[in-house]
């Protein structure tokens, strides 16, 4: 029973000793800003005191050694000033806002070691639960003589100080047990919960699918509470798995500092959105590539203080890191504000690596210049340094990032900086996915890939072409790469047997092509499955799910599949072919979802702010106070009728249809309504280059789309129209 108890309380103490660690090593790589006050030498100091008092009870006398003599020496920084003029009036009288630090970049660099030595020493005792062999006394010894070298330059106030010290900081001991809204729990039960979660999913689903089969009432009742249940409980767990960025971010300054003092550059550091928060399968995914992308930063980003003189640059560079949501996705830049990349360098480079043809560099736009960093082997530096030059990181990031289903842009300008957009999902576990078919067998393709879904009819089938031996479908004049899903499978060929198939568009890697599948089944929410050994060297799945009728259904892995078909290859050729008049169109196109409104009016919305269409029984809207709401994914939805809006009356809600179509548009993260329309109509992706003024209240404005003119919606408007409480309780929050 002790010794149960002994290893609780060396594993509350490592859990404590960590939280301070980080927390001292962001306040000493303060404490070199001009900004910088006494506040983070207090922070520092009462932290190393915490670690000092622990180590004494449990006991680790190395590490209370250690912190001691930090201790002593933030002691004696903390209350040392430049001597006053007349040397009459008391220090301790001077301002808090006046105080003048007497910190070196030798005591910043022996403190950052004495974090260093405690971690080591705090690995140690993780592992083995004793300190292990390292000794610190040549450290303790620095620590000694530079507090010496502060006491002799100012003696008058070490009495003051130590009078002083004992009664401010008490000897204390998160080993204590307190009352707290936060508890520990271990990650391991995290995890099996979480799979629990997922396997209750998976009989939701089942129950659900049987719901379906049997008419009697009481039983679909059932299946629909449990389905409300599940909802909320995994959106629950969820939350317990979140962590924030800043768990990643934290570590980045003293990272930061490091390199720029080894390449003898000045760099400094911003973050936003550090509260931004994902799963921790995610978190653990993306801390090494966030890593190297800073380090690439600093090495080739920022310029030396000289360099950047000379540009009119200030002589401190920065980088910037910032998190936030966006499409459902986690967004993350990471970037500088340094000489950019030079695209016909990037060329010039990759032809002597023979990492692409003459041929190839001389047809290649900027962007995929860009992209040549990304390639294996790649590398700008001549000479292999502690940073860079062996030709490896890059194509590793890009690599890690598509593991998790994200993906990673450049934006580059010369002479002004570099940013690396990522994109990547909340999480793994539980995905939404399209369930589609063929050749009798179902698949799950994740919804962060997909585009849209084309029904193609006998005749459309025949208007599949061919340019440059790729099968091609022109989808609103746009030329998409065709994969026949069952040629790729290598299974039983039912296409030409098929009067209907359908086009699912999807997208990775940037290339998009669309999928031929025999039927699509419904999007679910899916448990990922890892596949087994034998499995898990095919790249055209990324896991395994099983549906509601019991049957296994394989992910695919998109960027794979393009990968064995050769779409990107493919993709290439077809750009080659479309004029510099195509290329501006198609930038200036933008993807609209069209609807049919009150009045019978054509009427559309941006793709980009439209989440996702739904079908609900009419029944299922009630009326809270002066709202309409419906319950969707686990969450109260208010509902939104055109009618009512555009002065059209109650239609919807007082007609006798049955279901009711739905468009869930999402402004933010903390505004989602749904839409009330009559008929969804189809996407459309044109240039709205014949436009006119607004029609009335909650238009933007109107467009010649499909040779109708469609008015499109102003949803801001829209919402205030119908309820401006909305919108003022959202600001608000």
């Amino acid at each position: 029973m002790e010794l149960a108890e002994n290893d609780d309380d060396i594993e509350a103490f490592l859990l404590e000793s960590y939280e301070n660690l980080d927390r001292i090593e962001r306040d000493i790589i303060n404490l070199e800003k001009a900004s910088s006050s006494g506040e983070a030498l207090v922070r520092i100091y009462r932290s190393l005191h915490t670690l000092k008092g622990n180590c004494g009870f449990l006991p680790f006398p190395k590490l209370e050694s250690l912190a001691h003599a930090g201790e002593s020496l933030l002691s004696s920084l903390r209350e040392s000033t430049p001597h006053q003029p007349d040397g009459d009036a008391p220090r301790r009288s001077r301002p808090k806002g006046e105080r003048k630090l007497a910190v070196t970049p030798q005591i910043v660099s022996t403190l950052l070691q004495t974090v260093d030595s405690i971690r080591q020493i705090l690995s140690q005792i993780k592992a083995t639960k004793l300190e292990g062999d390292n000794d610190p006394s040549a450290l303790i010894a620095t620590l000694t003589r530079l507090q010496e070298e502060i006491e002799q330059s100012t003696p008058s106030q070490q009495s003051e100080f130590v009078e002083s010290r004992d009664s401010e900081l008490p000897e204390t001991s998160a080993l204590s047990v307190s009352e707290s809204s936060h508890i520990r729990v271990n990650v391991s039960l995290l995890d099996r919960v979480m799979n629990l979660v997922g396997e209750l999913v998976l009989v939701r689903n089942q129950a659900l699918g049987f719901s379906d089969r049997f008419q009697d009432t009481a039983f679909v009742a059932t299946c629909q509470h449990l389905n409300l249940i599940t909802a909320q409980l995994q959106e629950g767990v969820m939350k317990t798995r979140l962590q924030p960025v800043s768990t990643i971010w934290q570590k980045f300054p003293r990272v930061i500092r490091d390199l720029a003092s080894a390449s003898g550059k000045q760099v400094q550091v911003e973050m936003e959105g550090v509260d931004t928060e994902l799963d921790k399968t995610i978190v653990e995914a993306i801390k090494d590539p966030l890593t190297h992308l800073v380090r690439n930063c600093i090495d080739h980003g920022i310029e030396l203080p000289a360099e950047r003189i000379a540009c009119g640059k200030s002589t401190v560079g920065r980088i910037f890191l910032r998190a936030f949501y966006e499409s459902g996705k986690v967004n993350i830049e990471v970037g500088d504000d340094g000489r950019g990349l030079d695209p016909e360098r990037l060329k010039e480079r990759s032809l002597q690596l023979g990492l692409v043809s003459a041929i190839q560099a001389a047809t290649m736009n900027e962007s995929e210049a860009m992209n040549l960093i990304f390639l294996p082997g790649f590398s700008t530096s001549e000479r292999v340094t502690n940073l860079s030059g062996r030709g490896v990181g890059m194509d590793i990031v890009k690599s890690n990032i598509e593991k998790i289903n994200g993906s990673i842009e450049i934006h580059s300008q010369q002479g002004q900086g570099t940013t690396f957009k990522l994109k990547i999902p909340l999480t793994l576990t539980i995905i939404p996915a399209l369930i589609v078919a063929s050749g009798g067998d179902r698949y799950a393709i994740p919804q962060t890939s997909l585009q849209e879904l084309v029904r193609l009819e006998a005749e459309a089938l025949n208007s599949i072409e061919m340019l440059y031996d790729v099968p091609v479908y022109r989808l609103r004049g746009e030329l998409v790469p065709i994969v026949y899903f069952n040629q790729v499978l290598q299974i039983e060929d039912r296409v030409t047997n098929s009067e209907t198939l359908s086009l699912v568009i999807v997208q990775a890697e940037n290339c998009r092509f669309g999928l031929l599948v025999d039927t699509i089944e419904d999007i679910l929410d899916i448990v990922v499955k890892p596949l087994g050994k034998q499995l898990q060297a095919l790249s055209l799945f990324a896991g395994a799910t099983i549906l509601g009728d019991g049957r296994v259904a394989l992910i695919v892995d998109v960027a794979g599949l393009a990968n064995r078909a050769g779409i990107i290859t493919k993709q290439k050729q077809l750009l080659s072919s479309d004029t510099e008049t195509n290329i501006q169109n198609q930038v200036e196109r933008q993807q609209i979802l069209l609807f049919q409104g009150p009045q019978n009016t054509p009427m559309g919305i941006p793709l980009t702010i439209a989440f996702r269409l739904e079908e609900v029984p009419r029944s299922a809207v009630e009326k809270v106070g002066n709202q309409y709401v419906v319950q969707s994914y686990g969450k109260i939805l208010p509902v939104i009728d055109l009618h009512t809006v555009f002065g059209d009356g109650e239609g919807a809600f007082a007609s006798e249809a049955e279901t009711l179509a739905l468009v869930i548009v999402s402004l933010h993260s903390e505004l989602s309504v749904g839409l009330v329309v009559d008929d969804i109509l189809d996407i459309v992706d044109e240039p709205l280059t014949i436009t006119g003024i607004p029609s009335r209240p909650g238009v933007l404005l109107s467009a010649v789309i499909q040779g109708k003119i469609t008015e499109i919606l102003d949803i801001d408007t829209v919402i205030q129209i119908s309820n401006p409480y909305l919108l003022q309780t959202t600001s608000r929050g």
